[in-house]
């Protein structure tokens, strides 16, 4: 037996002991290091042949074959689609018919980018008709601003970012990159100034100038929520993460979203005589950005009814929120295709509610007194697009019919 004095301690140690003392030490670290692993260490099993394009843009379904539950809500979003968007597929067809050449850049970066970075315009390859495809994203080194336009730099190829630390894949390089949790991500195509300097969507502009960027609120905290999934499909790999970062990536067309949005309340009633007064209360109380946000043809309608004791509707009115435009020749512009182009060259007004903003608004109605009234606020979230869809046309081309006695 053999042991040695540290000299400085007084502490004696047995050698095997010593050396058993120092794997435990160091068997520990390793579990620190691994449990602090985003999503844990993974137990790799059966990995899918996956096949990246390494030196361009890799279709979707390659990353679905491992990230199985992101890829099923990416699949399933807006994002995802181009000609499946039956809303921007109409308004950009519009828009194709007046200015094709304009149109196609203009339109296809945001809603098609990988058509514009592989130069297929026509939008002939299936890769092209991705939309928001997830190698576009998650290839995204950085993000900077040239003549009031955002602009990406991407790296293509076997590298993929994220927000995620200490990953790792048997399949593609990874890095960590924080513009991945910052709202600053999505300015590109959620900030639209046209060349005559028209903020025509300005939704980051709207986040960055609230109260949300000094609580450290960003756009992926409320519209990529925690749900439950595995970031890595199980069958291939064991980790311990139990939820995911939606890539549905929810907006005004979620019934969810727009339920946490406002805050409507009859603030006060008064009756004068033939005169019945009303104050009601909107709120903005859970949206990041003005409401509503992008595009102008989208509207608030704030609608206050007033109804006898039996349910007759007495009387109604309405407060409209709305950012509002026209063209050169002082003609409102309200069809999407128009406001894509660039048509409406001056604002004239704008009411939209800001972030965490209480709006009093009254109301005063004339009705004659006796019987009891109820009133009534509601708020509606109003668009009215063009859509072009199919529709079944039948047409009787002929009829026989005949009689029998039996």
């Amino acid at each position: 037996m053999t042991s040695k004095n540290t000299g400085k301690t007084g502490i004696t140690l047995n050698g095997k002991f010593l050396r058993f003392f120092c794997v435990l030490i160091l068997s520990g670290i390793f579990v620190i290091t691994q449990s602090d692993r985003a999503g844990g260490a993974p137990k790799k099993k059966d990995i899918p042949k996956v096949f990246f394009n390494e030196k361009g843009i890799s279709a979707s379904s390659e990353c679905g074959k491992c990230h199985k539950d992101i890829y099923a809500t990416w699949k399933d979003s807006l994002h995802s689609q181009v000609k499946g968007n039956v809303v921007f597929w109409t308004a950009y067809l519009q828009a194709y018919y007046d200015d094709a050449e304009k149109a196609k850049v203009l339109c296809l970066s945001c809603h098609a980018p990988v058509a514009i970075i592989n130069e297929d315009l026509n939008l002939t390859k299936k890769l092209s008709r991705e939309g928001v495809n997830c190698d576009f994203c998650h290839s995204i080194s950085d993000i900077h601003k040239e003549n009031n336009q955002f602009n990406y730099k991407h790296e293509f190829g076997l590298l993929k970012q994220g927000p995620l630390k200490n990953v790792e894949s048997p399949v593609h390089e990874t890095r960590f990159n924080r513009l991945y949790k910052h709202s600053q991500f999505c300015a590109k195509c959620h900030e639209y100034i046209t060349d005559a300097g028209v903020k025509i969507i300005e939704t980051y502009s709207e986040w960055e100038q609230g109260p949300y960027p000094k609580e450290g609120t960003h756009c992926q905290d409320c519209h990529m929520r925690k749900i439950k999934g595995k970031i890595v499909a199980s069958e291939i790999a064991e980790t311990l993460e139990k939820e995911i970062s939606s890539h549905n990536i929810a907006g005004g067309h979620s019934l969810a979203m727009r339920d946490r949005s406002l805050d409507v309340q009859i603030s006060s009633v008064e009756r004068l005589k033939q005169r019945l007064m009303v104050s009601v209360d909107i709120t903005n109380r859970g949206v990041g950005h003005k409401i509503p946000t992008g595009l102008p043809s989208k509207k608030l309608i704030l609608k206050v009814a007033v109804q006898s004791s039996s349910g007759a509707v007495l009387q109604t009115q309405k407060k409209v929120y709305q950012k509002s435009l026209v063209d050169k020749n002082g003609v409102p512009v309200v069809k999407d295709s128009d406001l894509m182009l660039g048509k409406g060259i001056r604002i004239v007004s704008d009411n939209r509610i800001n972030p965490k903003e209480t709006r009093r608004e009254h109301f005063m109605f004339f009705l004659p007194e006796g019987g009891g009234k109820k009133i009534s606020a509601t708020v509606f979230y109003s668009h009215s697009p063009e859509i072009v869809q199919e529709t079944p046309i039948n047409i009787k081309m002929n009829e026989v019919s005949k009689w029998t006695n039996e």
